[in-house]
């Protein structure tokens, strides 16, 4: 089939929808669920609360509709009295009842073959702040991992937009960034839906700009997206995060040169949770593989360049398995992004977020030919705030703040360490952060407007109707507001966790951070300095007893005084 057939067959498939579908209310197109015959009208945020006067029109068809009892003829003007979530107008049409209800949220309409690979297929963008309801050709496959499997029901989708000849086209949606490459997220395991994009969403308020930021001021480490309904192939699928994709684009990586093969940026993505990925093991690389035990290569890609690098991330991981806390210490500033992987072990912490130790982390240079450090970016937090993978069991963590990791991340178990000199940072960090976007009631409020979001235009009960006892859940009731409380009180509970045993200045003198000053600190202490050599180490360790920024000699007199002095006061 050449390209205008294409063209031409993708068209039909918007068309051809039922007649009664292309109902207008005030030039806004009403989207048909072929299963349940109710029809969703996006409009403005302002229309909501009050009536709404509204010019009705028909695109295919001249005969009336009745409105509650209203006979109405395209071009007429109706009004549908004090518009609010779920509220419902009985629209009767020759061929049945129709059920109309408003949305404030965009809508995509989403038509097509779909499966692993992509294929053709349209959509239709309806803005409630605007008209321009124009179909779009693309190519579409569902995404994800563990949870794009043929038994998944409500499916991620990654959307690439293309033009009438197949090449790449680029749009702006709700003043995101302007590309042809994006995300619908279904938070298929998720009982709140949104997760994710809260998370996300904090990350983005909370964290460090990387580390060529003063090259690249719109880098961002963080997607951004907004929530949408959609509808797949005539039927109403809920509510999707429709978010920008993370890419070379998004962190603003320097482009490798084509003409030379010469490598500048690159991006790897923590595909699988290994030994590998964790930073806790290491295993020869081959540059002819696009993934290498976890980790997926994403910027450039072996279809752009071969052999590929693997170098600068292989050294990254083998320092991180092999580098004892002392070289660590000296050393981790020419591997890692450190003001940013402090924030991500902060946000780890906070969220408990279980899957993204290892996985689900992206990994990048800037130009490896100017600076060698890798940063990061986040990705897919479903498993975070007390929820688990597996919905048969969903929030097994609410009585357990700690998770035992079969391999810790070898970065961020160091960075935890008392013995770390970005330890005490981290603690000065959360304590900042802790009176801001991580005040409880702050972090409470997120997912609460999240959910009002969605709630004040009827899109939870819509989304609960349409997924509620679906084996995604493992046939459990979908009871979105009962899941935000229970994030509330786990957020309660996890921030108390974590102030009072985890994000702790340590006491001065308890080297070996066990809460206690004694003479096991001051064994630790002269293994530190035998470590580092009689000259010391600048550092904010806890080695450092006497607070003149090295751990030499001196502090050893000084812990010993603090341990005479706490014998004293127990005599």
């Amino acid at each position: 089939m050449d390209k205008k057939h294409l063209a031409f067959v993708l068209a039909l498939m918007i068309i051809g929808l039922n007649a009664y579908s292309q109902i207008f209310i005030n030039g806004h197109r009403t989207v048909l669920d072929s299963i349940t015959n109710n029809l969703l009208c996006p409009v403005k945020r302002s229309a909501f609360g009050v009536d709404l006067r509204a010019t009705v029109t028909f695109e295919q068809d001249t005969t009336p509709i009745i409105i509650e009892g209203t006979t109405v003829h395209s071009g007429d003007v109706y009004t549908f009295e004090s518009i609010e979530a779920n509220k419902e107008w009985i629209i009767d049409t020759d061929e049945g009842t129709r059920y109309l209800t408003f949305t404030y949220l965009p809508v995509l309409v989403l038509n097509g073959n779909f499966g692993m690979e992509y294929s053709n297929a349209t959509l239709q963008w309806l803005d409630p702040n605007d008209y321009d309801d124009i179909p779009f050709t693309a190519r579409v496959k569902w995404r994800g991992g563990s949870t794009n499997t043929f038994k998944s029901n409500k499916r991620n989708f990654h959307i690439k937009l293309i033009d009438s000849d197949g090449n790449k086209a680029e749009r702006s949606f709700m003043g995101l960034r302007n590309d042809n490459s994006w995300i619908l997220d279904a938070g298929q395991i998720d009982f709140f839906r949104m997760r994710n994009r809260v998370a996300t969403e904090l990350w983005n308020d909370l964290c460090h700009k990387p580390y060529y930021a003063d090259k690249e001021p719109k880098a961002l480490s963080g997607v951004r997206g907004k929530m949408i309904e959609v509808f797949v192939n005539n039927r109403y699928n809920g509510c999707y995060a429709f978010t920008e994709a993370m890419d070379r684009k998004e962190l603003k990586l320097k482009k490798f040169n084509a003409e030379t093969g010469e490598i500048h940026g690159q991006l790897w993505k923590g595909k699988d949770l290994t030994t590998i990925t964790a930073f806790n093991d290491f295993m020869p690389y081959d540059n002819l593989q696009e993934t290498w035990y976890g980790f997926e290569t994403k910027y450039p890609e072996l279809k752009d360049i071969s052999p590929l690098d693997y170098s600068i991330l292989g050294n990254a991981v083998l320092f991180g398995d092999t580098c004892s806390i002392f070289d660590f210490n000296s050393k981790a500033d020419n591997y890692f992004d450190m003001p940013v992987m402090i924030d991500y072990n902060i946000l780890l912490q906070v969220l408990m977020g279980i899957d993204n130790y290892g996985k689900n982390i992206y990994w990048c240079c800037y130009d490896r030919n100017t600076d060698k450090r890798l940063s990061l970016a986040v990705w897919d937090f479903d498993v975070s705030m007390g929820n688990c993978w597996d919905p048969k069991d969903p929030h097994p963590f609410i009585a357990q703040p700690t998770y035992d990791f079969e391999f810790p991340n070898g970065i961020f178990e160091k960075i935890s360490s008392a013995q770390s000199i970005y330890w005490k940072p981290s603690v000065k960090r959360y304590r900042e952060l802790r009176h801001g976007v991580l005040d409880p009631e702050n972090l409470k409020q997120r997912y609460i407007d999240a959910f009002n979001n969605l709630n004040d235009c009827g899109a939870v009960e819509r989304e609960q109707q349409r997924w509620s006892r679906n084996s995604d859940l493992s046939g459990k009731p979908l009871d979105i507001k009962a899941e935000l409380n229970y994030i509330c009180n786990w957020i309660d509970q996890r921030i108390d966790f974590i102030d009072n045993n985890f994000f702790v200045e340590p006491l001065n003198g308890d080297v070996n951070n066990d809460k206690v000053v004694d003479i096991a600190d001051l064994n630790d202490l002269i293994n530190i300095i035998l470590s580092y050599g009689k000259d010391g180490i600048m550092a904010n360790a806890s080695g450092d007893i006497n607070g003149d920024g090295i751990v030499d000699i001196a502090d050893v007199s000084s812990i010993i005084n603090i341990i005479l002095n706490i014998r004293q006061q127990y005599r």
